[in-house]
């Protein structure tokens, strides 16, 4: 063998290592430092937002984003004032202060890699966010056509968890599936959602998350779709004449001030007994107070138009836990709990 021939045997055993070689390099985009791997995924804003490959410190700035990250099998490290669902790991999370109003500088003392915010209540912090030094990701809740689960599909993509998302909604529908043949057993098939203790009655639509909890449960709101349908409110105005006509089988009350959590209400409360204090000199009227789930029920119960409807004749007229909330239970339970007071004898 020739000295050219051993040279073109080596030249092509080079390019075919190299070309293996090749072959193993990862699908994310590489950032320009070589080291950290990043994908580019577009957020609610539109914005092209470079992300971890594998987010390890992950924070979101909304109670609902929040509980999604939990399940996804991801602990934050930190979470907003109004997040209090009882998980173990959420027990000795820092607060970052309120959903609204987030702390830039816990934020930063944090050191998260990935920052989960609410397109319309954040985007005017997105450079103040950035500054912590965190890739930030706006998430828009209002165009999710399920706001129970609409956005655990977008937060697996974008948190590198698509397996564990898609497993999830899967556990949701079989425990949704499983709720409704509880139901089935029962006559009841109608229900409405109101906000408790206002003179004006104001019912939950079927796109919010008590609407949809409803809808989970096989049950049909009363509340038609094409009610106010250029507003995105949850809550709109009802009437008592529309609940008197269609007479729904179930009404489900939820309490005043149901989505605000404890250190609110115990501000609230303090803010409120100081107020009735200086009323006592300036003989104004004092603050309502807060009622009691029993007072509440009674309010309906010997009203003279709702004691007239099926539901409250037949005792099927019940008083919400203020946890069912977003960013206060997991949907999971919500669903068990919301299933067990339309029908408890199912349970």
């Amino acid at each position: 063998m020739n000295n050219m021939t051993k040279l073109l045997i080596l030249l092509i055993a080079l390019v075919l290592l190299t070309v293996a070689g090749c072959g193993t390099q990862p699908k994310e985009v590489s950032n320009t430092d070589g080291k950290t791997e990043t994908r580019i995924v577009k957020d609610d804003l539109d914005r092209e937002v470079e992300l971890p490959a594998h987010p390890e410190r992950v924070l979101a700035l909304n109670t609902s984003m929040t509980e999604t990250l939990f399940d996804l099998g991801i602990v934050p490290v930190g979470k907003v004032n109004e997040y209090i669902v009882p998980h173990p790991e959420a027990e000795n999370l820092p607060d970052v202060s309120f959903e609204l109003s987030p702390n830039i500088e816990i934020i930063s003392t944090l050191t998260p890699d990935l920052i989960i915010a609410h397109a319309r209540h954040h985007g005017q912090l997105l450079d103040s966010l950035e500054g912590s030094g965190a890739a930030v990701f706006f998430i828009d809740p209002s165009l999710d056509d399920d706001p129970l689960i609409g956005g655990v599909a977008l937060m697996g993509k974008v948190l590198d968890r698509e397996a564990e998302a898609s497993a999830y909604l899967e556990k949701v529908e079989k425990k949704a599936a499983h709720l409704r043949e509880k139901l089935a057993d029962s006559s009841l098939e109608t229900a409405l959602f109101i906000q408790g203790g206002s003179e004006n009655i104001m019912a939950a639509r079927s796109f919010c998350f008590w609407g949809r909890l409803l809808s989970y449960l096989g049950m049909e709101n009363i509340v038609a779709d094409d009610l106010m349908a250029s507003s995105k409110a949850g809550f709109i105005p009802f009437d008592m004449e529309t609940i008197i006509q269609q007479d729904p089988d179930v009404i489900l009350v939820l309490q005043p001030g149901f989505r605000s959590n404890p250190r609110q209400e115990k501000n609230n409360n303090t803010r409120q007994n100081k107020q009735g204090e200086m009323n006592k000199d300036t003989k104004t009227p004092s603050p309502a107070k807060s009622i009691s789930p029993q007072e509440l029920l009674a309010m309906y119960q010997d009203d003279p138009m709702w004691k007239e409807l099926s539901a409250v004749k037949e005792g099927h007229i019940v008083v919400v836990p203020g946890n069912i909330s977003p960013g206060k239970i997991n949907v999971l339970d919500a669903l068990e709990i919301t299933a067990e007071l339309i029908h408890p004898q199912a349970f």
